[in-house]
């Protein structure tokens, strides 16, 4: 065992000491999750939508509706005037801008109609979120002002008579006149300003609305269902280190073939290492510098992009680590069955990327045809995006790890075994 784990030691000096090899197992990975995480996936675009501000109303309605959407992530408010407004509709730099007239809040108090004007430039997809946002703002303000223009029609000309006689002391509970320790509140006869009434009305928004909307992303599978659909920075972040720790694994395994080539491995067998201690030795190094390529890239996805890898590290280590077995084991049949590093080289890259498109690192599995899904199960690539994205995205745990890791671990033992059958090392 000293032997083998000696070798292995060597495998890992070997990858620290080639600077291009570096390059290759961290920053291309980082660079391309980054790209296709922004090029291609609608949460990939951190910055927020732009919302023109126009100079208007300034009563307390107005300011309110501003606030509100100001608070909301995917939008940000910017005060312009007129003219700027006009000048960046016209260079193409603005998709909503919103104005909210004059007499406005004396028009809601009044029991009048008010509006809210709403600019938008055609065809823009910003602009229509942005303008939902806008209309949710307007949409609460506009409840509260129903509620309290019902309120002050209802409310007792006079107050009641009797021990039954009321006042009001919270916005939610009746108790009776003289009841011990409650606050002087003002009695049923008087009416409350409209304000007031506003007021008490939208504070049943917070902390939370009254109805609220669970939304999510599906796409539906004939093979595995309806779906949550990843982020784009998880889909592919994942992706990439699927496919990144198989090119790891071809690039390693082809070092066995190079010292065949240079007759290091024939020199191995005059020393006192046995056939198995070198072998050993040489899987254990693809499988140490996959599992080497594996971390880094987990780690790059947590700090650099908010993957939530760590949402359960017992799933993830089951089914990253079972994928680790299974690219390794295939790495080492093709290895086998080739005879020069060439012509690895040449096979790996293309085997790797092929894999990863049918896996569906590139792009969601859900969104491929019928037969692109079924064809993904006799992959390894497939199955471990199917179980890293269900533990990593999906937020399942160890019941949604145990199928993919145990056909990832068949793979493996099948794979190894035709791999040791036919390996040479003379």
């Amino acid at each position: 065992m000293r032997r083998m784990l000696a070798m292995l030691r060597v495998s890992g000096i070997q990858i620290l000491r080639d600077r291009s090899e570096l390059i290759s197992i961290v920053v291309l990975p980082l660079v391309l999750t980054y790209v296709f995480g922004v090029a291609f996936g609608a949460q990939g675009a951190d910055r927020p939508i732009a919302v023109l501000w126009l100079e208007g109303d300034t009563s307390a309605y107005a300011s309110q509706i501003r606030e509100l959407v100001d608070t909301e992530a995917a939008v940000e408010v910017v005060e312009v005037t007129r003219a700027e407004a006009d000048k960046k509709f016209a260079d193409g730099d603005a998709t909503i801008a919103v104005r909210v007239p004059k007499g406005f809040g004396a028009a809601i108090e009044a029991g009048d109609a008010a509006t809210v004007d709403v600019e938008q430039a055609p065809g823009s997809t910003g602009g229509t979120v942005a303008l939902e946002v806008v209309q949710g703002a307007v949409a609460r303000v506009s409840a509260d002002v129903q509620a309290a223009r019902m309120t002050a029609q209802v409310w007792p000309k006079q107050l009641p008579s009797g021990p039954s006689d009321y006042i009001l002391s919270t916005p939610a509970n009746r108790h009776p006149i003289g009841r011990p320790g409650l606050p002087p509140v003002r009695q049923l006869g008087d009416l409350p300003p409209f304000d007031d009434l506003y007021n008490t009305a939208d504070s049943f928004w917070e902390p939370d609305p009254p109805i609220g909307v669970n939304g999510k992303a599906v796409a539906a599978s004939d093979v595995r269902g309806d779906n949550v659909l990843a982020a784009s920075n998880t889909q592919y972040s994942v992706g990439f280190t699927i496919m990144f720790v198989l090119f790891m694994a071809f690039g390693s395994a082809g070092g066995i073939l190079e010292e065949r080539e240079q007759g290091t491995l024939r020199r191995l067998l005059v020393t006192p290492s046995t056939r198995a201690h070198i072998v050993g030795g040489k899987l254990l190094g693809v499988i140490g510098t996959s599992s080497f390529e594996a971390m880094i890239l987990v780690g790059l996805g947590a700090l650099a992009f908010g993957v939530p890898w760590g949402r359960d590290p017992l799933a993830l280590l089951l089914v990253l680590g079972s994928y680790i077995l299974a690219s390794a084991g295939l790495a080492v049949f093709v290895t086998s069955i080739v005879r020069t590093r060439s012509q690895l080289s040449a096979i790996g890259p293309v085997a790797s990327t092929g894999l990863a498109m049918i896996g569906g690192c590139y792009w969601p599995i859900e969104i491929t045809p019928t037969f692109m899904q079924n064809l993904a199960k006799f992959t390894p690539t497939g199955w471990a995006m199917s179980g890293l994205l269900d533990v990593v995205a999906r937020g399942q745990g160890l019941e949604a790890a145990w199928l993919p890791a145990g056909v990832l671990l068949g793979m493996a033992v099948v794979a190894f075994g035709a791999g040791l059958f036919f390996l040479k090392i003379e």
